[in-house]
């Protein structure tokens, strides 16, 4: 046991460099998508004031008490409000907070346990707890920041009881007894504190990396680990098939970048395009996106979607891209590429995404009472993509499909009623 101040709560050997992000973050980005301040230096501070005592202590994980009333649990059905604190430490209040944290699947505490059976319980951001009464004569401490990691360590406590898992001993042994910080004080003191500390590691919170940077490091770790993507979920806690899209969009989107036409397009903020793009699988079909290769195979496809991914030149004005939104336009993209009409006003640098999806839209699968609608449609609509100059300079071809079709016509004419 040793006094500490408040600087160990994010662990001692991260604590300056993070205090200095925030700083830094405070002053550059003071405000993030939610329009929420992304780090309030103020409230850094008050985080960071001498005057509040911490204690680092290490403590056996039956030592440890769940929240049964934690924040997390406010806008589920199944939580009931646990008004009386003395009752905390009972069974029934334990069992039912740590089955609200397992069971509900926004908390992802199966990715959780798995990461800490990969690696070992790394205490990075440490739990931080205050004294409660003695449980059975032994000193508890009920959890105030870190309810899932605690359950995620409890949970695999009991598997390893139950026989249901065989961890490592260095596993076990991490995981046996948990460093933890202790908050001591008055009890508005620490009331006062515990709130200061929730609002900014939930609310203001250390900004994380951004898609681009993450997959980046997903592409590092799986050509580490000898080429695995399961391995690579297990060690950072996310699915195997989570660590695949985001190695595929990477190499992707590096594809682009090699590219000696539009490679100087290719910048971060296309990763979320090819995120999406390999995530769709009539788009990822239509590019020949290899999973041997992780390249995309059709040269055709490939350079038309790198076109729709760079500013255009249309008669002397750069116009922006036409995909400027990945999640909405990537993903009606795969209405449109198995269809010739609109993919081609797609690829028209003079006609808009939006006239693209009109045409998918109208050549969408009719129902058997409307075939014949649906296919004088999609005609009209094919007759109406040339340009003048093809009209006025047909081929030879055209000439004779000319000739056919007005023969089919004629033939259509003489059902149709005659107008007097």
């Amino acid at each position: 046991m040793r006094q500490a101040n408040s600087h160990d709560l994010l662990g001692d050997s991260s604590t300056k460099r993070k205090l200095k992000h925030c700083q830094q973050g405070a002053k550059t980005a003071k405000s993030n998508s939610r329009g929420k301040s992304a780090y309030d230096l103020d409230r850094v501070q008050t985080f960071f004031r001498p005057e509040m005592q911490t204690v680092q202590l290490t403590v056996n994980p039956d030592q440890l008490l769940l929240d049964p009333n934690n924040y997390r649990f406010h806008d589920l059905p199944e939580y009931r409000s646990v008004p009386t604190r003395a009752r905390y430490a009972e069974a029934g209040v334990q069992e039912r907070a740590l089955q609200l944290l397992q069971r509900t699947e926004a908390f992802e505490l199966n990715a959780l346990k798995d990461s800490i059976r990969s690696n070992g319980y790394v205490p990075i951001e440490q739990i931080v707890v205050e004294k409660f009464d003695d449980v059975d004569g032994v000193v508890s401490y009920l959890v105030v920041e870190g309810n899932r990691r605690t359950a995620a360590v409890k949970g695999l406590l009991r598997e390893q009881h139950a026989g249901s898992v065989d961890l490592p001993q260095p596993v076990l042994d991490s995981i046996s007894n948990l460093p933890v910080i202790e908050l001591i004080g008055t009890p508005e003191e620490r009331n006062n504190y515990q709130q200061t500390l929730m609002a900014i590691r939930h609310i203001a919170g250390i900004r994380e990396w951004g898609p681009y940077q993450q997959a980046k490091l997903v592409v590092e770790l799986y050509e580490r680990n000898e080429e695995s993507f399961g391995a690579v979920a297990q060690q950072i806690g996310i699915s195997s098939r989570e660590v695949a899209r985001r190695y595929r969009a990477s190499k992707a989107l590096q594809q682009m970048e090699e590219d000696d036409e539009f490679g100087e397009f290719a910048t971060p903020r296309l990763y979320t395009f090819f995120h999406e793009a390999v995530s769709q699988p009539k788009v990822r079909e239509w590019l020949n996106f290899s999973d041997t290769t992780y390249r995309a195979e059709n040269a055709d496809a490939r350079r038309s979607f790198y076109e729709l991914l760079s500013p255009r030149n249309v008669d002397g004005e750069m116009l922006p891209p036409k995909l400027n939104n990945a999640t909405r336009q990537v993903r009606q993209l795969k209405e449109i590429v198995d269809k010739p009409v609109p993919l081609r006003i797609l690829l028209d640098p003079e006609r808009s995404f939006e006239d693209a999806v009109r045409a998918a839209d109208d050549e969408s699968l009719p129902d058997e009472t409307g075939i014949l609608e649906h296919s004088l449609g999609v005609a009209v609509a094919a007759l109406r993509q040339p340009s003048i100059e093809t009209w006025l300079n047909p081929t030879e071809r055209s000439k004779q499909l000319w000739t056919d079709l007005v023969a089919v016509v004629d033939s259509v004419r003489r059902i149709l009623p005659v107008n007097n």
